[in-house]
């Protein structure tokens, strides 16, 4: 057992996770011109082992750790080494600060990884809006149209319900959706003698007259997935009544069942805030007698019933607007510069690298002023 502990509290099992953390640095930096950025992160950084997929099989070898397994080893390490290897005195407070911002480095990240949710904000000028989307995570939205002209009643399935391929019930809703094939990535294709048997199954809507193809899943910043499925519809008695084709891109296709109007699509994950963005005006600077963007800047109204409040912003590049737990950053725009693309961020640990940072600059320069302040004062007595 003490061997054990002595192991994980070593100065080599350290130093060995910082040399593999590099080099799974070096090759998730060289694989992101493959994978994009995104796909990166998630193959080489937020995984617990990275795999070599032999090919022409299904067949997954593993072949090095991943940053989840790095990152518990060494602050497994860390916080090991506090209680077994760490002489505590006040000559060893910097250094005991600077575990600290380590591990409470280490932790934000953790945090950050699981629970951080990056969405965009699409308003038109003079338009408002109280809900983001999200750029890689989708979900299937049923409406109910026969509630009111002006107000449907939508009923949102996420996505690992439809990757699991999991039968979609909701008390309200009189069918029960079964999902019959999923893609993550899809293209489309028109239909022809070509078409493959699985995709003659779909006899409503738009998959009459076309079908999905699976692609590899792409994580490049500049490229969009768009997730596909086959949907076939139950009435309460387990009686088919329908087959339907879902892709993101494709609109809402409407159907009847017992005399009431519903409509389906796949789109992007909503997330809903309690309280509104109009969009006052949007600028797009430009280099002089370039097309080179300069400065982006959305002049923005924010109201939130609630607590009473409406104020107006000024959102541009780094400069974002911190509200109500969230990040508004100034991403983009669209329609020549009539509709701005704000970033929705939350993230619980967005203040733990701050923290992290100042108990590290707090800990050095304690350590080296100390050693500065002992060389000084042996070079006195000397002279």
């Amino acid at each position: 057992m003490k061997s054990f502990v002595r192991f994980f509290a070593s100065l080599e099992l350290a130093i060995a996770c910082m040399v593999l953390g590099l080099i799974l640095i070096f090759i998730g930096t060289l694989d992101q011109v493959n994978m994009g950025i995104q796909g990166a992160i998630d193959r080489y950084f937020y995984s617990f082992l990275v795999f070599w997929n032999v090919p022409n099989s299904e067949i997954a070898i593993p072949y090095f750790p991943g940053g989840y397994t790095l990152g518990f080893v060494l602050l497994t390490n860390l916080i090991t080494a506090l209680f077994v290897r760490f002489r505590y005195s006040w000559k060893k407070s910097g250094v005991l600060l600077v575990h600290f911002g380590v591990i409470t480095l280490l932790i934000g990240e953790l945090i950050s990884s699981m629970m951080q949710v990056d969405s965009a904000m699409i308003i038109n000028e003079g338009e408002s809006s109280n809900f983001s989307e999200g750029r890689d995570i989708v979900e299937l939205a049923v409406m109910d149209h026969s509630h009111s002209t002006q107000t449907d009643r939508v009923y949102a399935f996420p996505q690992q319900m439809l990757e699991s391929q999991q039968d979609l019930r909701h008390d309200d809703l009189p069918f029960t959706i079964s999902v019959t094939q999923y893609m993550p990535n899809s293209v489309i294709q028109r239909r022809d003698g070509n078409t493959p048997a699985e995709a003659l199954i779909v006899n409503e809507g738009f998959g009459t007259e076309v079908y999905t193809v699976s692609v590899p899943k792409t994580g490049k910043m500049d490229d969009i997935n768009y997730p596909s499925a086959v949907l076939s519809i139950f009435d309460s008695s387990g009686e088919l009544a329908g087959v339907w084709l879902a892709r993101l891109g494709l609109l809402n296709q409407k159907f009847s069942f017992q005399d009431k109007e519903y409509s389906l699509e796949i789109r992007r994950k909503r997330y809903y805030y309690p309280f509104d963005i109009k969009l006052l005006d949007f600028s797009h600077d430009r280099y002089l007698g370039t097309n080179i963007p300069m400065n982006f800047s959305s002049e923005i109204e924010l109201t939130h019933p609630e607590r009473g409040e409406n104020r107006e912003f000024l959102i541009y590049m780094n400069h974002p607007l911190r509200y109500n737990g969230l990040t508004f950053f100034q991403s983009g725009f669209a329609n020549e510069d009539t509709t701005t693309i704000l970033q929705v961020v939350s993230n619980p640990g967005r203040h733990l690298p701050y923290i992290s940072c100042m108990l590290i600059f707090a800990g050095l320069t304690f350590q080296f002023g100390q050693g500065l302040l002992t060389f000084a004062q042996r070079r006195t007595k000397k002279s």
